[in-house]
């Protein structure tokens, strides 16, 4: 999209268009942010300094130079490869090789240099299709989140196919994110339970730690709901009440454990084929009771803006989060009020979350759905989502009321344990169950007393 507009601005809105139609729900502001930064990795640019790509301050961005199309060959007369010249090596960085375009000519001594093509040599997690890992080989990309790559691989051993899990590249040698990353299998291996995906294994391939899952078949949550949306529908209340219980009972068993997810959202929840509801993604979880009171472990200082950029020291444990200074750890629309704060968690923002998920299950709708992440959470401390019945008459007033009440933004007024919301859905349940059959027993009646009326007519 850069190249194609020359010198003119991308906006944000034009690549999120682009790149996510149809109104997918993606946290594309972050997606975005990262793809810029991945091209400017290759580039060797600075985002203060830019060379290449400028930032167009709250609009988009455009591109700084001309490009240059180079020819391909495909045959044996193909022309020799080009000579390469190698950069100086940027700091921590590996070396940049340019490629000449074929019929170039070497430029004049006092004119700029000119670069057609840049590749960066650098083992990628992009070029594992095909070959062979530990004893897996990876056969395809299934997809992707801000904490990991997940490919589909056959374990040669055991005959059988799995997922691997790999750090995506940009994460991929930081040592939080790696810290993050072991902490998830250490996590998700401790619970064994059908509401939640388990760890086989956790390995190593080029230093690189990746787990090893098992290959679900199915769709995302996410997936079921956009499909339905795009039929004009809401997911039926039996459907809808019977995933939910599933989720409960899987947080209920991390819960009982200590470990909060802190990312509960329609991607991490997975549907099988038959018919489980399966969280994915203890990325972010938490060790409740393990955490460690501020001020026992590190000093970090840091610039506060509000206090006209006075130097301040703030007391935090160095790993009771693994997250960087004025991060919030989570997805924006799906984070509790005390998360979009930065306040110490407990099992309740997993509720709140959870009811942010039976809202858009209820609805297929997003309660909080603003353009971008700082106005989407200043609306989880402030807005009150849309009546559901309001959206869907069909949602029982009963689940529309434990809906209103996992939403709540006080948490001492919310849903204090998964136990009680789980308590009143199957209470939701087993009403609309009871109500069903006594439906379709007053329509078998109706039925019977219509053929014995035809039968006397008859006769």
């Amino acid at each position: 999209m850069l190249i194609a507009r020359g010198s003119e601005t991308v906006t944000r809105e034009e690549i999120q268009k682009r790149l996510w139609p149809n109104d997918t729900v993606v946290e594309w502001d972050h997606s975005i942010n990262a793809a810029i930064k991945k091209l400017r990795q290759a580039f060797g640019d600075s985002a203060d300094s830019p060379e290449y790509i400028e930032t167009v301050a709250r609009r988009g961005y455009r591109l700084l130079v001309s490009a240059t199309p180079i020819p391909c060959h495909n045959n044996n007369d193909a022309p020799a490869k080009p000579p390469r010249r190698t950069l100086p090596k940027p700091p921590d960085e590996t070396p940049l090789v340019i490629h000449a375009d074929p019929g170039y000519a070497p430029p004049a001594p006092d004119a700029e240099p000119r670069v057609d093509f840049v590749e960066r040599r650098r083992s990628t997690n992009g070029n594992l299709i095909g070959k062979k890992v530990s004893h897996y080989r990876v056969l395809e990309v299934l997809g992707g989140g801000g904490m990991g790559m997940v490919y589909k691989a056959e374990d040669l051993k055991l005959e059988r196919h799995v997922a691997l899990k790999f750090l995506p590249d940009e994460l991929a040698w930081d040592p939080v994110a790696l810290q993050r990353f072991q902490r998830e299998a250490r996590t998700a291996s401790s619970l064994d339970h059908p509401n939640i995906c388990t760890i086989y294994k956790v390995e190593e391939h080029e230093g690189q730690p990746f787990l090893v899952m098992p290959l679900l078949q199915g769709e995302t949550l996410r997936d079921r709901l956009a499909a339905i949306a795009n039929q004009h529908r809401t997911i039926a209340v039996d459907s809808l009440l019977n995933i939910a219980l599933q989720i409960c009972a899987g947080l209920d068993a991390a819960h009982a454990r200590g470990i909060i997810h802190r990312d509960i959202k329609p991607a991490n929840i997975f549907l099988t084929l038959s018919g489980e509801a399966k969280i994915l993604d203890f990325g972010l979880a938490k060790l409740a009771m393990a955490s460690k009171e501020c001020g026992s472990d590190a000093l970090y200082f840091e610039t506060d803006a509000l206090l006209g950029g006075t130097t301040r020291i703030s007391i935090r444990p160095a790993d009771a989060t693994l997250t960087r200074q004025g991060a919030a750890l989570g997805t924006a629309g799906y984070m509790s009020p005390e998360q979009v704060r930065g306040e110490k968690l407990d099992a309740r923002t997993d509720i709140f979350s959870f009811g942010v998920v039976l809202y858009e299950m209820a609805t297929g709708r997003r309660a909080f759905n603003r353009a971008a992440p700082v106005t989407i959470e200043e609306s989880i401390l402030k807005d009150t989502p849309a009546g559901v019945h309001d959206l869907n008459p069909n949602v029982p007033a009963p689940l529309e009321a434990i809906i209103v009440r996992a939403l709540e933004k006080d948490r001492d007024r919310r849903y204090q344990t998964v136990v009680e919301i789980a308590r009143d859905l199957q209470q939701v349940l087993n009403a609309y169950n009871a109500a069903a059959v006594t439906s379709t027993l007053t329509s078998m009646r109706r039925l019977l007393m219509w053929l014995a009326g035809s039968h006397s007519a008859s006769r």
